[in-house]
């Protein structure tokens, strides 16, 4: 059986209340009453259900009652008996209502009117404040010492009981819903006044559908709130508890001026309202019978969310997702050329201020401003690319600003959202800005500085928050100077500059590139080692994207193993020969590259001088694998190492190639096909072989 404890200012007063419920509930559940006193004097209040007189009360003691109980404000009217005493006051007399605090005044004076007592106009008093001192009569529920001292006449009704809502839902609670409406409500009605009719009806119905009518509200992404005509809470949703958790955890029973006081439900308006950490968005109508006001209906909605949802819609009715695919995760290389790209990349994600991405065509700077986006506060919001070369000059700002309908001829019905609204709280990408006409960059600068936007053939701005990522391959600088492009704008974007490394600078990524590129349609194809030297010394004037080209075209071989004859005719600009890759019937050749600077070379000597001899050996015998065309695997290497006089252990030359790998003089080919020097490799050997021959020691 359940506990039920009652709760009240004196303990003579919590008796009568829970003498009140029992009559009717007292099979259903054990009963307990408590003074505030008495409350303070316990260490918690461990019942189910904990009952408080009034919401002044629960107040006080909140802090005493178990996290499992579940509390009910109970609200207070003057039963049948009791108004019987009130028919003989004539009609048209002003009469104070006289109670502990202004919600009970006002609940007693509703609940009177609602049961027909309207004869008589009632004000409310409690205890303070002025009052119309023409008025002499007082009506108070056993509240005689609050009444103020010009009062000649006072009509004690006695204590106030619990009225019929209240029993309702404590029945509710315990699950006796039906059993009470069809055995103990019939006899409660004829002691009480039920005020609220449409109500009344809804409940007593048994095929209201109440469980149906409790999951449907749940699975709305809304709050739900039902009040009855006097404004407190009699039903509500699981995710309206989830929005107000920070106001109470406790929303049945209370009134809904106590919980939002900020909310007006007479007006149709919404209302913004501000709470910890979270703001939202609520909104009231009326449930009305007939030509009467029932209760009211309050919608509560996350502002986020509801942005966020917003957002989702706008981007499925103009038909694209508007997502960033990628993250700094998704971009390939170990180099320090692009590791310090990234790095800044990730470092501007955390600001909202402008980027500027400059680098050559297919370095891949829509990459890097998806991976801001989806590292930035932003993330759940729209990422809008927008090439301002591919669209041309007369429609782009229809495109970027939107339109109204019949703003000009082929408008479409209804108007166009532009870009920057789509991307509203997101990122907007300005692909090719150096494209944009001059006539255009100027509202761009306004749009930036403003944050609004006109629609063509709108007089109405409409505010974005929008943050903007700019890219371009062409110079920015030059083009100010010139005029084609506005300085002001310029220094606008050009915020957090931030420049992506073309291939040629980070060539140690080159072959990893490659295989990724290869492994998304094929997962077994290797290059031999001419084929990866040819390719890792190839400039890639177009980048990125020019080596995904190279794949496509090898793929199309159908072979696993690609050789340098399997390879593209390929642009190669001032060349050289390549080392050990001479004869066979042509000449490869292969661009200048610029290699390490000596003096890193000199450092890694120098820092690394103990072990030197053991990374010479190793690179001599690399040197010769690849003049030889061979693959030397790990073990290889140390036979071979070990052959030409060195006493080093297999742990030791694996410690060796890491070094060397990290530094970039060595990298491992996919597979078996084991390690290979590098160009960088074969200039620090060259190095130590110099210091070698004029008397350097390590």
């Amino acid at each position: 059986m359940k506990e039920i404890a009652v709760v009240a200012t004196e303990k003579q007063y919590a008796r009568f209340l829970m003498d009140n419920i029992s009559k009717y509930l007292g099979r259903y559940a054990s009963f307990k009453a408590y003074s505030i006193a008495e409350v303070e004097t316990l260490k918690r209040i461990e019942e189910d259900y904990v009952l408080v007189s009034a919401f002044n009360i629960f107040q006080q003691v909140r802090q005493k009652i178990s996290d499992q109980s579940e509390i009910v404000v109970l609200s207070l009217a003057l039963t049948k008996k009791q108004m019987e005493k009130l028919k003989k006051i004539p009609k048209g007399t002003k009469a104070l209502l006289v109670n502990f605090d202004h919600r009970t005044c006002m609940h007693t004076i509703t609940s009177m009117y609602a049961s027909g007592f309207r004869d008589v106009e009632l004000f409310p008093y409690y205890g303070t404040g002025e009052y119309d001192r023409s008025i002499r009569l007082a009506i108070t529920p056993n509240e005689g010492h609050l009444v103020p001292q010009g009062i000649s006449q006072v009509i004690d009704v006695g204590e106030s009981s619990v009225d019929m809502n209240s029993l309702y839902i404590i029945a509710e609670k315990l699950g006796v819903y039906d059993e009470f409406s069809s055995k103990e409500a019939a006899a409660a009605r004829r002691e009480y006044y039920y005020i609220d009719s449409s109500m009344d009806k809804l409940l007593n119905d048994k095929e209201n559908m109440s469980d149906k009518l409790n999951t449907l509200m749940n699975l709305m992404n809304e709050g739900i709130i039902i009040t009855d005509v006097v404004g407190r809470v009699y039903l509500c949703n699981e995710k309206a508890r989830q929005l107000m958790s920070h106001r109470s955890r406790v929303l049945l029973g209370f009134n809904i001026e106590e919980l939002l006081p900020e909310l007006d439900v007479k007006s149709a308006w919404e209302k913004l309202i501000k709470t910890g950490e979270s703001n939202l968005i609520a909104s009231a109508v009326e449930i009305r019978s007939g030509d009467k006001v029932a209760g009211h209906i309050i919608t509560l909605k996350d502002f986020e969310e509801a942005e966020t949802r917003q957002h989702d819609m706008r981007s499925k009715l103009y038909g694209t997702s508007h997502r960033a695919r990628y993250t700094f995760e998704d971009i390939i290389g170990t180099s320090r050329a692009i590791r310090e790209a990234v790095n800044n990349g990730r470092q501007m994600a955390r600001s909202d201020a402008a980027v500027m991405i400059t680098g050559e065509s297919g370095t891949g700077k829509e990459m890097f401003a998806q991976g801001i986006h989806n590292e930035s506060a932003r993330k759940n919001y729209n990422f809008v690319a927008v090439n301002c070369a591919a669209i041309p000059d007369s429609l782009l700002e229809s495109e970027m600003f939107g339109y109204e309908e019949g703003s000009f001829t082929g408008a479409k019905k209804g108007g166009k959202m532009g870009y920057f609204e789509l991307a509203h709280r997101g990122t907007i990408f300005l692909d090719e800005i150096g494209e944009m006409p001059m006539s255009l960059q100027s509202k761009l600068l306004r749009v930036l500085e403003e944050r609004k936007v006109d629609r063509i053939g709108s007089d109405k701005s409409i505010d974005v928050d929008v943050r903007v990522i700019a890219a371009t391959n062409k110079d920015l600088f030059t083009m100010v100077e010139n005029g084609s492009f506005r300085e002001d704008l310029f220094y606008r974007l050009n915020v957090l500059p931030l420049n992506v490394p073309p291939l040629r600078e980070r060539t140690q990524d080159i072959l990893p590139i490659f295989y990724f590129f290869a492994g998304r349609n094929r997962s077994d194809m290797e290059l031999t080692p001419e084929a990866e030297a040819i390719l890792t010394h190839y400039p890639w004037r177009g980048n990125v994207r020019e080596l995904r080209n190279v794949v496509e075209f090898l793929l199309t071989k159908e072979k696993q193993v690609i050789g340098a004859e399997d390879l593209p005719p390929l642009r190669t600009g001032r060349e050289r020969a390549v080392p050990g890759f001479a004869g066979r019937g042509q000449k490869t050749r292969m661009p200048e590259a610029a290699g390490k600077e000596p003096e890193i070379l000199e450092r890694f000597i120098l820092n690394e001088w103990k072990d030197l001899g053991l990374y010479k050996a190793v690179l001599v015998q690399l040197r010769e694998s690849l003049e030889r065309k061979e693959r030397c695997g790990r073990q290889k290497l140390l036979e071979k190492v070990n052959g030409n006089g060195g006493f080093y252990t297999e742990a030791e030359v694996r410690k060796a190639l890491s070094k060397l790998s990290a530094h970039g003089f060595v990298r491992s080919v996919r597979g078996r096909g084991g390690s290979v020097i590098t160009e960088d490799g074969l200039s620090l050997l060259q190095a130590i072989e110099g210091r070698d021959g004029h008397g350097g020691s390590y």
